[in-house]
């Protein structure tokens, strides 16, 4: 008797897990696809294939491909700024913390390609990236700023040149386009547009860059 209460108990954690496994199936799919061949060209026939799932699964995920596409890019948008995060934590100057931010992201490119294709490829609005990445950029800024570090114009207009930069750079590196120092050369282009003089720009954009690292609320214990 008790080990069927035991078991019943456990039930739910069972099942919790599966569907956590399915939607996450279903987004790696679309990432996948909505970045190798376009968000229209992509049919949810072919993502719940590719995840290995029913199609009438995903609408137990997801009432549209749009809503998973939001979905897809609320939560890959906020584990890459968590990544990047981990990376240069302890680093105190916001000069440097600017360069590991930008060159982390497009080492991404060659890293994580499908993640990359995401982001470059689509029309992902801009209320969206806005929140989750150009709010952070937007304080790493003012902190140079203030810090003396940093000297615009104006900001909004330096925070939109920078992001432009980085996408494009992304692309061209997903392209072939560009070298096995592009996270470097691109870092010491939005470090000079900040206000640095070239010199010290070159110097911190070519410092070793630090560890990526498991960011502490992405670690499970066991």
């Amino acid at each position: 008797m008790a080990k069927g209460k035991a078991d019943t108990r456990s039930r739910p954690g069972r099942n919790e897990r599966r569907k956590a496994r399915t939607r996450s199936a279903l987004l790696a799919s679309g990432q996948h696809l909505f970045g190798e061949q376009g968000f229209d060209a992509t049919t949810i026939a072919e993502i719940a294939d590719e995840a290995d799932v029913a199609i009438g699964s995903f609408y137990n995920y997801f009432a549209t491909k749009d809503e998973l596409l939001a979905a897809l890019l609320q939560e890959t948008l906020a584990e890459q700024l968590g990544h990047m995060q981990a990376r240069r934590a302890g680093i105190d100057d916001p000069a440097e913390a600017i360069s590991v931010a930008h060159r982390h992201f497009v080492r991404l490119a060659r890293e994580e390609p499908d993640w990359a294709r995401l982001l470059v490829r689509l029309d992902i609005p801009h209320r969206l990236t806005n929140d989750v990445l150009g709010r952070h950029a937007m304080r790493d800024l003012r902190a140079g700023i203030n810090a003396g570090r940093f000297h615009v114009p104006n900001q909004r207009l330096a925070l939109l040149a920078s992001g432009g930069a980085l996408t494009a750079v992304m692309h061209a590196v997903l392209l072939g386009e560009l070298g096995k120092n592009a996270d470097c050369e691109h870092a010491e282009g939005v470090l000079r547009s900040f206000g640095l003089n070239p010199a010290e720009a070159a110097e911190i954009a070519r410092r070793p860059m630090p560890t990526r690292v498991e960011p502490p609320n992405e670690k499970r214990s066991t």
